[in-house]
């Protein structure tokens, strides 16, 4: 990547893109989003972004209900995400300058983000202000569980990227990753890293997204022999490489945060630690006691290029192949496993089978993409794409309405920058509130990818009886109980003096994991809300063409009324939301908090309001009211 240094500050992005034409464009994205335009994101409408096209979320909303921290008393901390798939914490602070010109962010601003580091880490979880106190409890929960693999700090701004503002991250990394050795000695995260996400990196970032090759040199390496294959869509050169080209490769492109080499790749390299680093522990070692057998030891690589030129052969017979840029599709975890350092004084080199592949066409490409990828299951979903059942809900979704559900496909990478339709259902956010509604919320929250990976908990919710009439019926209610969510947090925003039931209320839903426990204590309720007994409960859902917002307020009149008997339901947060407690205790203290929560709304039932409120709730199932 070239760059052009003015003192500390960074004022091209490469490729012959200045700063300020990045800039531009990503005004231009970012105006485009008029989904993230809520009063409840503030100033967090560029940091969601980055958020998204990092990490790849097909379901913002969902991920900023839980993350966002950015209010009063947040103590320089705008973001806390924990990804339970991938096992990634990311602290973020934003900052969005009002002046169009480029200059140097505010650096005191990343300092605010060392201290906000700080206090989570190692702060006393009962001196956390309110505001970060659940965010701080379950990071450390997760850090806990050894449920946090990678740390990462981001300083987010609309500025250029300097020196200064590096050094500020780069002691947040010092400090953190003291205290996380120190705090939690079996447990602490394998790599801590800080990164700056100025106009620079996201500009990246967004040209990422529309192509997945960020390594644009031209590469050269000299094989014995090769061999060529094409099509109509696509062609592809095969050889064997030595080990020691894609350790430069690695070393040279992939030394940084942005993970460039792996662009393409569903989830880069995962380390050689842990239970998900096993196989590459083992990849290590065949390349260090029997480097001769590599080759038919593994699968190889598989890389996408722009472009591909094989030479004739040289004196020795030897070729030339000439490529224009990469990213490694397939093979993350072998490049990396056999770039380690401990293999970098290695004499004896192995080889390995890749396939250099060109390919014009976005969705050939997200196939290649997908399917290469079956080895480590980071996003279970994605294997649960061509299932009968989702296929079945996609074309039942269209019925109902051209609602778009995803069937557990995720987004197009050329798509993920762009403002989702308002019908969407996001199927992996649709997992976690029929999960929830049908008796699970702690998988729900904590452990999300087993909906998509255990056969047994998948048929559970995914089989013949799962019809999208009931699967909207329950996306709906967790939609509308987010929805509650935000509106408590910008009611004590705008009144930081909020007391009484209304805050009791607010720092309720603030926990992380009450959404999920809400939508399970609601579906213990469903009897006095039908007026009668359910022996299906599959079998639920709206009557006529529902369209989803109309679902979400259906909800919503029904919560309004049962929403102050909402912090009754805390003891199941607090015991049954813990990786740590025991199976029983958490089945016990949810079931216990269920119970008390359905005898409340039942008791409330009766009253003339609530009685109208749920007949036209019945009404609206195509029930008749009482």
């Amino acid at each position: 990547m070239t760059t052009h240094q003015r003192g500390d500050k960074v004022s091209g992005v490469g490729d012959g893109v200045t700063a300020q034409q990045a800039a531009a464009v990503l005004r231009k994205v970012l105006d485009d989003r008029t989904d993230l335009d809520r009063d409840e994101y503030g100033d967090n409408k560029r940091l969601l972004f980055a958020l998204q096209l990092h990490q790849g979320i097909d379901d913002i909303h969902a991920v900023a209900v839980d993350s966002l921290t950015d209010g009063g008393q947040d103590h320089g901390c705008d973001l806390v995400y924990i990804d339970p798939d991938s096992e990634k914490l990311i602290i973020a602070q934003g900052f969005e300058s009002p002046k169009s010109s480029l200059a140097e962010p505010k650096v005191w601003k990343a300092t605010a983000l060392n201290e906000s580091v700080a206090w989570l880490l190692s702060g006393k979880p009962e001196d956390l202000p309110a505001r970060l106190k659940p965010a701080g409890e379950a990071v450390r929960q997760a850090l806990q569980d050894g449920r946090i693999k990678e740390a990462q700090f981001w300083f987010v701004h609309n500025q250029l990227e300097t020196a200064n503002a590096r050094a500020e991250l780069d002691a947040t990394v010092r400090m953190a990753t003291r205290v996380l050795q120190q705090a939690y000695p079996d447990s602490a995260p394998e790599r801590v890293i800080g990164l700056e996400v100025g106009v620079p990196t996201l500009y990246r970032w967004y040209k990422g997204s529309r192509s997945p090759i960020l390594v644009t040199d031209e590469i050269t390496l000299t094989v014995d022999d090769c061999f060529e294959l094409s099509s109509g869509k696509w062609s592809a050169v095969c050889t064997a490489v030595d080990t020691a080209w894609l350790q430069n490769l690695y070393w040279e492109h992939n030394g940084t945060e942005e993970n460039r080499l792996f662009s393409a790749n569903v989830r880069g390299f995962v380390g050689v630690k842990g239970k998900k680093g096993a196989i590459n522990s083992a990849i290590r070692k065949t390349v260090q006691e029997q480097p001769a057998n590599l080759f038919v030891l593994n699968n190889g690589v598989t890389a996408l290029t722009q472009g591909v030129e094989v030479g004739e052969p040289g004196p020795d017979g030897r070729r030339v192949i000439t490529l224009q840029g990469l990213s490694i599709v397939n093979g993350a975890q072998t490049t990396g496993a056999v770039s380690d350092e401990t293999l970098r004084r290695q004499t004896e080199a192995g080889q390995l089978l890749i396939r250099f592949v060109v390919c014009d066409d976005p969705s050939l490409v997200s196939e290649v993409i997908r399917t290469t990828n079956r080895q480590l299951a980071t996003l279970p979903a994605d294997f649960r794409s061509n299932d009968r059942t989702q296929l079945r809900l996609i074309k039942e979704f269209q019925q109902l309405g051209d609602i778009a559900y995803d069937g557990g496909r995720r987004t197009d990478p050329s798509d993920i920058a762009v403002a989702p339709p308002a019908n969407r259902v996001v199927a992996t956010t649709a997992a976690k509130a029929l999960a929830a509604f049908h008796g699970d919320p702690y998988i729900a929250y904590n452990e999300p990818g087993r909906i998509w990976s255990d056969d047994g908990l998948y048929a559970s919710l995914f089989g013949d009886h799962t019809t999208a009439r009931h699967v909207l019926f329950c996306y709906g209610l967790h939609r509308a109980v987010e929805q509650a969510k935000t509106e408590y947090a910008v009611r004590c925003r705008n009144d930081p003096d909020l007391k009484g039931n209304p805050r009791k209320v607010h720092d309720f839903l603030q926990h992380r994991g009450a959404v999920p426990v809400v939508v399970d204590a609601v579906a213990a309720c469903m009897d006095t809300l039908l007026g009668r007994g359910t022996r299906d409960p599959f079998t639920l859902g709206f009557s006529r063409q529902p369209m989803l917002p109309k679902v979400i307020k259906h909800w919503h009149q029904v919560l309004k009324p049962i929403v102050p008997f909402l912090p009754h339901l805390a003891p199941a947060l607090q015991r049954g939301g813990s990786k740590g407690a025991s199976e029983h205790d958490r089945a016990k203290a949810v079931e216990d908090a269920r119970t008390n929560f359905a005898g409340m709304v039942e008791s409330l039932s009766e009253q003339d309001h609530t009685k109208t409120v749920f007949d036209i709730f019945r009404q609206n199932l195509g029930e008749k009211a009482d």
